[in-house]
C-alpha cells in the first residue's frame, strides 16, 4: 500500500461512529435494517432507518484474520465450510461465545437483493428466523444482455412494495421529496469515489486498488449521506496534493493490473508488498466500481432500478468479459489477476474460460488463482506465489 493517508484517521472515525451509532439507534427504538451491500440503501436512508451491513461485518473479521474461528462456530451447527465466508462470519458470531470483532448487530427487519448472489437471500432468511425479525427480498432477473422494459418494471413494482413493507413494520412514512435528496447526496459521493478511483489511470499513479479496498467503507455504509460526500471531498483533495507532490503508491511503478473481484481480506497486506515488490500496481476491479454509479434524480425509482440490476454480478457471461476488458483499457492495463473465490460463486464461474478469451482478445498475459476472500484456512501461499511469479515473469519478457 502507499505512504499513510491523513484521511485514514478521519475514516477510522467515521467507522467508529457508524457502529456506535447501529448501537444508539437500537436502544433509542429507531428500526435497524440489515442490508446488502449492492441495495438501493437509499429509501432506507430516505425513511430515517439506520442501515446495517452484515457483509462488513464479515469483511472486518476476514481482515483481522479471525474468520476461520468464526466460520467454526457456524460449522458446529451444521452450516458447511463452503458458504459464503461473509455469511459463515455473520453466522458463527451469533452462536460464538467468544466475539473477537464485537458482537454482529441484532436486526429489527431485514431486506435484502438478489443482484449479487443466491446466497445473501438465504443468509438473510436464516438471519430473520434466529431473530425472529421480519424479512423482504427484492428479485432481480438475470439481464444477459438488454434490459428489457418488463424487466425494469418488474424490479420498479418490487421497490413500491419493499415500501409498503418498510412503512408497515417500522411504523415510518416514505415520502418522495426526502428521497430526492438522499439521491443527490449519493450520486455527489459515488461520483467522488468514481474521481478518487479514476487517479489510478496516471503514471505513476497516486492510488491503487488496495488503497481503495482501505477507503471504500463509506461509500458503502454512508451512501446517500451529507457524511459520505464530505468524505470523499477530503480524499480527492488529498489525492490531488498527492499528484502535485509526485507522491506515488508504489516506488517504481512499472506495470498496470486489473484485479477481480473481491481482495483476500486477511492477506491484503501480503498481496500489496508482492504487487509492489514487481514494480505492478493493482489500479482496477469491478469490485471497487461497484459503487461508482450516478443517479438521475428526475427519475427516482427508474433510476434505482437501472443501478441496482444492471450490477455487473447481475450480467451474463459476455458482459462481464466486455466490462473486464473495458477497465483494463481505461486503466491502461498490462495484464490482468483473476481471483477464483471459494466464497463467492459468482463471480468465479468461468474464470479459466475468461482468462483464456481476454489474453485472446487482447494480448495480455493473465492469471487465475484460488483461494478464499475470508477464511485463511484456504490459502496456501506458496501455490499463490508461485503462478503470481511466474505472471510478473511474463509481464517483464512482454514489456
Amino acid at each position: 500500500m502507499s505512504a499513510p493517508f491523513k484521511t485514514a484517521g478521519l475514516l477510522k472515525n467515521l467507522m467508529a461512529k457508524y457502529y456506535a451509532k447501529g448501537e444508539e439507534n437500537r436502544k433509542s427504538g429507531i428500526p435497524v435494517a440489515w442490508v446488502t451491500a449492492v441495495f438501493p440503501v437509499e429509501i432506507i436512508y430516505a425513511m430515517d432507518i439506520f442501515p446495517y451491513y452484515p457483509e462488513n461485518f464479515g469483511a472486518l473479521g476476514a481482515a483481522r484474520k479471525v474468520a476461520d474461528k468464526l466460520s467454526e462456530y457456524a460449522e458446529r451447527r451444521g452450516y458447511f465450510n463452503d458458504l459464503c465466508g461473509y455469511a459463515r462470519c455473520g453466522i458463527g458470531d451469533a452462536y460464538a461465545t467468544d466475539h473477537p470483532v464485537g458482537n454482529i448487530l441484532p436486526p429489527d427487519l431485514l431486506v435484502c437483493c438478489n443482484t449479487q448472489c443466491g446466497s445473501l437471500p438465504k443468509w438473510f432468511e436464516a438471519a430473520g428466523r434466529y431473530y425472529n425479525a421480519p424479512y423482504f427480498l427484492l428479485d432481480s432477473p438475470l439481464i444477459e444482455d438488454q434490459v428489457s422494459p418488463l424487466g425494469k418494471n418488474y424490479f420498479i413494482d418490487q421497490l413500491w412494495e419493499m415500501v409498503d413493507f418498510l412503512e408497515r413494520t417500522t411504523g415510518k412514512k416514505f415520502e418522495m421529496e426526502r428521497l430526492v435528496e438522499v439521491l443527490k447526496l449519493a450520486s455527489e459521493a459515488t461520483q467522488l469515489w468514481n474521481d478518487c478511483l479514476d487517479t489510478a489511470a496516471l503514471k505513476p499513479a497516486p492510488f491503487g486498488f488496495f488503497d481503495a479496498c482501505f477507503h471504500m467503507a463509506p461509500i458503502v455504509t454512508w451512501r446517500g449521506t451529507q457524511t459520505a460526500v464530505d468524505y470523499y471531498m477530503a480524499l480527492k483533495e488529498e489525492l490531488d496534493e498527492r499528484v502535485a507532490k509526485g507522491i506515488t503508491a508504489i516506488p517504481n511503478e512499472r506495470f498496470k493490473i486489473y484485479f477481480d473481484h473481491i481482495p483476500v481480506w486477511p492477506r491484503l497486506r501480503w498481496f500489496s508488498d508482492l504487487f509492489a515488490a514487481n514494480d505492478a500496481l493493482v489500479v482496477a476491479s469491478q469490485y471497487t466500481h461497484s459503487w461508482a454509479h450516478k443517479f438521475d434524480v428526475s427519475r427516482p425509482m427508474e433510476s434505482l432500478a437501472e443501478v441496482y440490476t444492471e450490477q455487473f454480478v447481475n450480467r451474463g457471461f459476455e458482459y462481464r468479459i466486455k466490462l473486464k476488458m473495458d477497465f483494463m483499457k481505461r486503466y491502461k492495463c498490462d495484464g490482468f489477476v483473476l481471483f477464483s473465490n471459494r466464497s463467492c460463486k459468482p463471480n468465479s464461474f468461468g474464470l479459466y474460460d475468461k482468462r483464456q478469451v481476454i489474453t485472446e482478445r487482447t494480448g495480455k498475459p493473465g492469471v487465475v488463482f484460488e483461494a478464499d476472500m475470508s477464511d485463511q484456512r484456504f490459502f496456501s501461499e506458496g501455490q499463490i506465489q508461485i503462478r503470481l511469479e511466474a505472471f510478473f515473469e511474463r509481464l517483464r519478457k512482454d514489456q
